[in-house]
Order: C-alpha cells, then structure tokens, then sequence
C-alpha cells in the first residue's frame, strides 16, 4: 500500500496545472519539456533564469515539481518551500511539496503545507479534482501517524468527490480496521479489490478481519458463524496455518470430523510444530475410530511439548486399541 500510494502520487503529478510565467521563454520550453517527464532537460532549461531571479515563484515551483518527477525529495522540498515563501498562490506548490515530505516520512510538515495551499483548490480549473488529490494524499498522510479518525474524515471525502481511486478505499479500510471498524474496513478494502485486484497488503488485512472475526465467534459458540467468516479469511490466505487450525478446531467442536481431519491436516502440514494442531485431530482420529493415526498425533504432540494431557491420551487409545468392538472410552 505504501509504495502504490507513493506512485500513484508521483505520475499524478504529470497532470498538474502550472500558472505560466510569461517573463521567461526558457519556462514555457521546460513547462513542455515536464509535461513530456523529461525532467532533467527541464530542470537545464530554468537553472540559468533562476541564478539570475531568485525571487521567481513560478521557476522555484516547476524546478522543484521537476525534482520531485525524478525522486529527489530533498531538493524539491528545498525548491518548492522558497516558492512557498514567495507566497505562492498555486496549489501545485502546497501538493508537491507535502507529496515531498511524505515520501520522506515527514508527516506533520505533509499535514502543515497541505492545509497551508487548501484555500488555493478554490482557484484551480478543475476543482473536485484537485480537492480529491488533497484529501487522498492528506487521508494517506494522517493514517502514517497514527490519526485514524482524521484519515477516515479526509477518505471519505476523498470518495465523495466522485474522483476517488482503488488506493481510496484501501487506506481507508486499513484505517477502519485499526480503529476496530471493522466491518468497514472489510467493506472499503473488498471494494478496493474489486477496483484492482492483486493487492498484497489489502489481501493480508482482509484476512486478518476474517480471522479474527472468526476467532470471536468460536470463543462466543457461534460455529456456523465462525465457520463462514474462517472460510473467507482462508480464501484470502490459503497458506495459513493458524486459519486452517481455527477452521479444523470449529469443525470438531461441530462434531464434523471429516472436514476437521482435512484442515487440521492442511494446518500441520503448514505449521509442523503446532502442538495444538496434533492434539486436535487426534481428538479426530479418535472420533472416527482411527487408532494408529490418533496415536501417532498424540505421540507428535508428546514430543514437541511433553504433557500429561497427551501421555492420558495415548495410554487411552492403546486401550481402545484392544477393545475394538466395545463403545471406545473419550476425552
């Protein structure tokens, strides 16, 4: 989520509205020469007119826009703050230079100058656009620090503005989440997949909620409902052990051993030293008569942790073992 933000910031970047200086012809060649991203021709372009007029706002803007388009933060902070100072009024300026800021982690000095250039939106030709860049990169900027509610507030807006993007719902999903909203969360980082798929990170969070939405509802025995939520956590993230442990755990306690000796296995075969895991399908193999293999968990587990609890447990299948055609005895 962090470097998509990031570039989707960057190429934006491309489509930024200048207020053309007509002192200089050398401008409108590196004007052209920015919006074509040849960004170091551009930058040749302005040098000498700016050495010799350093209180040029519009020359400090596109250079320092310019070294933002080539990933030197630095130095289009240093670049577009002097045009700041020179009270810029173009809210290019305030947006490049808290994009500047939040690429270098500086995230109270992003907040600053973004609310800083917000009066300038009402200026600028397409404005539900821009205000979108301004609340998007702002939302973003508040989630880096820990402010959720205000990233929430500035999201949503963002999405309001009817010009949001995929990086919209998946910054204010992960806000949701840690401000325990969480069928919210789950909601705007589904809908964010559905706008681009394949996203690492929102899969991860998503997965997470589903779990732990499912954990809660194992603990408050409501098993068909922890069952459906640990389904979509495990759809989200197949590999996970702990997933298919919880999942294999509920469907004992629901007294369904086949599909529990299924996940349970795929548990073990993920996290081969989950104790709990071995303990619980031997309770399995128990259920479904399958002494040997009841016997070789409990052992398993024995070994990894050695307990009472599982030493009980082996001595009563061995003596089940000899009383096959008796009512077996169970934990």
């Amino acid at each position: 989520m962090r470097n998509s933000i990031r570039h989707l910031f960057v190429f934006m970047l491309v489509a930024l509205i200048f207020q053309l200086a007509p002192l200089h012809a050398d401008y409108k060649q590196a004007v052209a020469l920015y919006s074509q991203g040849q960004y170091a021709k551009a930058i040749q372009e302005l040098k000498s007119d700016l050495d010799q007029n350093p209180d040029w706002e519009s020359g400090h803007r596109l250079l320092g826009l310019c070294y933002l388009g080539l990933g030197n933060n630095s130095l289009a902070a240093s670049e577009l703050g002097q045009a700041v100072k020179l009270k810029s009024s173009a809210f290019s300026t305030y947006y490049g230079l808290g994009l500047a800021y939040f690429n270098m982690q500086k995230y109270d000095n992003c907040i600053g100058v973004l609310n800083q250039g917000e009066p300038f939106v009402a200026k600028e030709k397409e404005q539900e656009k821009e205000k979108a860049k301004l609340y998007r990169l702002r939302g973003a900027t508040y989630y880096r620090s820990g402010k959720f509610n205000e990233a929430v507030s500035d999201l949503t807006n963002a999405i309001r503005s009817g010009q949001s993007d995929w990086s919209d719902y998946s910054t204010l999903g992960a806000a949701y989440l840690s401000l325990n909203r969480v069928d919210e969360g789950i909601q705007a980082l589904e809908k964010s997949l559905s706008l681009k798929a394949g996203q690492n990170e929102a899969i991860t969070l998503l997965s997470k909620a589903y779990l732990n939405k499912g954990v809660s509802s194992l603990e408050d025995r409501q098993y068909p409902t922890a069952v459906q939520y640990l389904l979509k956590a495990k759809d989200y993230d197949p590999k996970n052990g702990n997933i298919c442990y919880r999942l294999g755990e509920t469907y004992l306690l629901q007294k369904k051993y086949p599909d529990a000796e299924k996940v349970l296995s795929q548990a073990i075969d993920l996290q081969p030293n989950n104790v709990d895991a071995y303990q619980r399908i031997g309770s399995v193999y128990e259920n479904l008569k399958k002494w040997d293999l009841a016997l070789g968990a409990y052992k398993k587990a024995d070994q990894i942790s050695p307990s009472k609890l599982f030493k009980d447990a082996i001595d009563r299948v061995n003596e089940n073992k000899k009383i096959p055609d008796q009512k077996p005895k169970t934990r």
